[in-house]
């Protein structure tokens, strides 16, 4: 697929992209009750799709470690979908693909996945995030 076919995806999905630069756009992704902010990205080789933020990590570096233990053994747990910190501290969860082999069954698994692990673990991450508050 290409970067257009993807886009051209996520219409007709109803999930309209903003476009905020040629290799960068954004929308809204539903996770149960919530909407969480989508961002997909591409360049020459991959396409990712991340909720970003999903939380911000605590001020206080003891606090912000015990979550970040938390976001890795999650890591161990979860399939096709990852957690990671980014340079301005937002928790990232997020899903790679090759566009080589992607098709679109794989973007409908990448949304679903992040999805299911919004809903599921956000409540628990936003509680370790906002301990120290």
């Amino acid at each position: 697929m290409t970067p257009d076919d993807i886009c051209a995806w996520f219409e007709r999905e109803g999930l309209a992209l903003e476009r905020l630069r040629d290799n960068l756009s954004r929308t809204r992704v539903r996770a149960g009750e919530r909407a969480f902010p989508l961002v997909v990205h591409f360049d020459e080789r991959w396409v990712g799709l991340a909720i970003v933020p999903l939380v911000r990590l605590p001020p206080d570096p003891d606090d912000a470690e015990r979550l970040m233990v938390r976001l890795l053994g999650l890591n161990r747990e979860m399939n096709l979908a990852k957690f990671s910190v980014d340079d301005d501290g937002d928790v990232v969860l997020s899903v790679d693909w090759l566009l080589a082999a992607l098709a679109p069954t794989q973007l409908r698994d990448a949304l679903d996945a992040l999805a299911f692990y919004a809903d599921r673990h956000h409540a628990e991450i936003e509680a370790l995030a906002s301990s120290a508050a």
